[in-house]
């Protein structure tokens, strides 16, 4: 259940606006789509760690090349990272391909997709999915720390907002996923680059921007593009890091500093010894400069921001979300309790607080339980139909109406019969519906027996 802490009283996103008719995804010119370059092999590494200096020595950064990013299907790896310095750190940096996960909520039929590549200011291609859902004016999306635009929060979030008919466009940092470009650890700042790369492509393809959302580092990404670029009206932070010196020891080690002075790396890698990523010198300090203090400060009071968080976050506490809700002036707060930090269980919480919709509550009462219990599966059906989501049936507390009646008022006064109605109740939530849904459920033939209440 999400809480609100805020003043407003209304959402972001519902300020977006609808186009009457799709727009027509012709009119854009795309590029080819991208063929990532080869891999070195693994004779080429071989050979490369022949030639490489003795133990004591401090290796040499790898050679940087398109394509190395590391794409991850969550914010935060969870395959036991460990760290890898000295002269272990000269070890093959091997890119993992990520995962294709699925949303827990299905893309609607009239959703069309499309595939783009953008050409950053850097010359790296940036590779994202544009969902064409019915409006003009787009929702930009952008994923964690080492995720890609395939992550499940991100896929989540991509179906919620399209079944509200916001067209999305969902796409990978540079040195992530599809995109181009070497992975580094702090690069917040290159990656408001990139979103900002994005923007303008749409725009000058007169699409507007109307809101942008992030997630984990994604969310810091938000924040500072929305406290140096004044040309979006709505911001969600989605279980972003207030104070980014916190959770850095967390992954590195308490020493880390000790460590980045006398290498000038720290190579972070798996249990089996294979480096994912390494931490230079100056990523880690392009991270450590940044004041997210004065980056909410700095953002235009007419953009409206809201922050959701995640009560059972494990990676970044919860009470970060109230720093932002203190220092952003046009600011909305919402905790979902018992939500981790991917919001694994409750997407559809996420879902609701992000793209809310009029739902239909559906109450029914009946004397008989099969006769109840019957026409729940007979309307869940028929909303599952029109691609509605239901929550329910619920089952409520059974009403009991006890009568007594009189065996006679002379001789057997004392004598009583006591009769009982008891009336079952059921609760049903239908989320996201359509016309279609409501079309549906008035063609239900339900029995006589069931009393049915409906609720907008």
């Amino acid at each position: 259940m999400a809480v609100s802490t805020s003043a407003s009283s209304t959402l972001p996103l519902l300020s977006l606006h609808r186009a009457a008719g799709n727009p027509n995804p012709a009119a854009l010119s795309f590029p080819p789509p991208l063929r990532a370059p080869p891999l070195r092999s693994r004779a080429a590494a071989a050979a490369a760690s022949a030639a490489a200096p003795p133990a004591e020595t401090i290796p040499d950064m790898p050679e940087e090349t398109e394509g190395t990013g590391i794409p991850m299907p969550s914010s935060i790896g969870d395959d036991g990272e460990q760290l890898l310095f000295g002269a272990t750190a000269g070890k093959e940096i091997v890119t993992r391909p990520c995962s294709q996960l699925h949303s827990s909520l299905s893309d609607s039929s009239n959703v069309s997709q499309e595939k783009i590549v953008i050409t950053n200011r850097y010359g790296e291609k940036i590779v994202g999915l544009l969902h064409e859902a019915g409006s003009n004016d787009i929702v930009v999306l952008c994923h964690g720390f080492r995720s890609s635009k395939e992550s499940r929060t991100i896929l989540c979030l991509s179906d919620a907002l399209t079944s509200e008919n916001i067209s999305v466009f969902r796409f990978d940092f540079t040195g992530n996923g599809e995109s181009e470009g070497t992975f580094q650890y702090g690069n917040y700042y290159k990656e408001v680059d990139d979103l900002r790369d994005v923007i303008l492509h749409f725009k000058k393809h007169k699409r507007d921007t109307r809101g942008i959302a992030g997630h984990s580092k994604g969310g810091n990404v938000v924040i500072l593009y929305s406290s140096i670029h004044r040309d979006v009206a709505s911001i969600i932070n989605m279980s972003g890091r207030f104070d980014l010196r916190r959770g850095i020891a967390d992954r590195l080690g308490s020493d880390y500093m000790e460590k980045i002075n006398r290498y000038g790396f720290i190579d972070v890698g798996v249990k089996t010894g294979r480096s994912i990523y390494r931490v230079t010198k100056e990523s880690l300090m392009d991270r450590l400069k940044i004041d997210m203090k004065s980056a909410c400060m700095s953002i235009d009071p007419k953009c409206r921001v809201l922050t959701i968080h995640g009560s059972d976050d494990d990676i970044v506490p919860s009470e970060d979300a109230l720093e932002f809700d203190k220092y952003i002036s046009n600011h909305e707060l919402s905790i979902i309790e018992g939500a981790d930090h991917r919001y694994s269980l409750h997407h559809l919480e996420l879902a609701t607080i992000l793209a809310p919709k009029q739902k239909i509550r559906i109450k029914l009462r009946s004397y008989w339980v099969p006769l109840i219990e019957d026409s729940c599966k007979k309307i869940i059906e028929a909303a599952k139909t029109t691609n509605a989501k239901t929550m329910g049936p619920v089952p409520l507390p059974t009403k009991r109406r006890v009568y007594c009646v009189l065996n006679s008022p002379h001789v057997h006064k004392d004598s009583r019969f006591h009769f009982e109605i008891r009336t079952h109740q059921r609760l049903i939530d239908i989320m996201y519906p359509t016309a279609q849904t409501i079309d549906s459920l008035m063609q239900l033939q339900l029995p006589a027996g069931v009393d049915v209440e409906v609720k907008l």
